[in-house]
């Protein structure tokens, strides 16, 4: 039996039918078929068969078993299986049994009680995207990630040992850092094709190394601890999305005059920021949202009014007065609160020519 979570999300319990199987295979919105508890071994065999063998960009993801052991014996059913989660908190079994994935596409390996990464040497290195999340120990060395040439996405949650090995991976299109914390960001700069950034958590306060990357087009930055010079941002000419939440040790937004193809700002409780006069001359800016932000001033936002190319300006300040005084000074300024650009899908579809993301 099954049922849709969410559009595109399917949770599976105890066993599915041939019919069930069908169905899932026709629902064409489907992305995700997920389970946390036992499943019979006879509907992966079917799954495999029908849907997998079709179907490579369905994801299957095991999760839960917090008081159980989640024994992963049934991939042995599922060579067609091409995207496959394993977030499982700590007691696994025949974790070998990923080794049966000839076809695997994308990873997630989210255990919390694994004590090593020495499980990926093991599974094809045409490997495409990668999730690494966090463990209990801090032994699993990054160094095994050096045969994965072919890496397009990794996310990294809180593992630093040797992983400097990320400046081999040159595929890298997007790359997100959480909870980790090194001396700089020099493993980055071979990064060429490396287009979407995204860092959180953690200490890094050294963004040198990234100055005139102008492969980077989406960056973002969220409670980095320590971080409060941005001035680094000023040379990503190639940066067309900008996103800076919980940063409370900014209090100045750098020059962004250089910057001729950065479209979107979006800030989130920006505690420290004080200064963001340099919008004024933002020369491509479109869309400008800044949420949480209960420490500005509605006259803080007039340089980013006065300029031209800005249409479209949201801004919550936790207020009723001070939301409504900014609409109608807004206005004034014949400016719009109809935001388009919710986050970076939204703006991946709008904007589609050559030179953007």
């Amino acid at each position: 039996m099954y049922s849709i979570i969410t559009e595109g999300r399917v949770e599976i319990k105890k066993f599915l039918t041939e019919e069930e199987i069908q169905a899932l295979l026709n629902y064409k919105e489907l992305e995700v078929i997920q389970f946390q508890s036992v499943i019979e071994h006879e509907t992966f065999q079917m799954l495999n068969d029908i849907l997998f063998s079709v179907r490579e960009d369905v994801v299957l993801r095991v999760y839960g078993f917090y008081n159980s052991t989640c024994d992963f014996r049934f991939l042995e059913k599922l060579p067609n299986l091409a995207r496959f989660y394993a977030e499982c908190h700590q007691m696994v079994e025949n974790l070998e049994a990923i080794t049966n994935l000839k076809k695997l596409k994308k990873l997630m390996l989210s255990i919390y009680g694994l004590e090593s990464f020495d499980i990926l040497s093991k599974i094809p290195d045409t490997l495409e995207e990668l999730v690494l999340g966090q463990t209990k120990s801090k032994k699993p060395n990054l160094s095994i990630l050096e045969r994965f040439r072919n890496l397009r996405k990794l996310l990294i949650v809180g593992h630093k040992k040797n992983i400097e090995v990320i400046s081999d991976l040159t595929s890298i299109e997007q790359l997100t850092l959480t909870s980790i914390t090194t001396k700089n960001l020099e493993f980055l700069i071979s990064l060429k094709n490396m287009w979407y950034l995204n860092i959180n958590f953690g200490g890094i306060s050294n963004f040198s190394a990234i100055e005139g990357l102008d492969n980077i087009k989406y960056l973002e930055l969220l409670q980095i601890r320590g971080l409060s010079d941005l001035s680094f941002i000023s040379k990503l000419t190639g940066l067309q999305y900008l996103v800076l939440q919980n940063l409370p040790n900014v209090n100045v937004m750098p020059s962004l005059s250089n910057l001729t193809q950065l479209k979107k700002v979006a800030f989130e409780n920006m505690k420290g920021l004080k200064d963001i006069s340099s919008l004024e001359h933002a020369p491509t800016l479109v869309e400008f949202t800044h949420w949480s932000a209960m420490n500005m001033n509605v006259d803080d936002y007039v340089p980013l009014l006065r300029n031209p190319s800005v249409e479209r300006v949201s801004v919550g300040f936790g207020s009723i007065k001070k939301n409504t005084q900014f609409e109608k000074l807004a206005e004034e300024y014949g400016k719009t609160e109809h935001i388009l650009w919710h986050n970076l899908t939204f703006f991946m579809k709008a904007n589609t020519s050559a030179n953007e993301i």
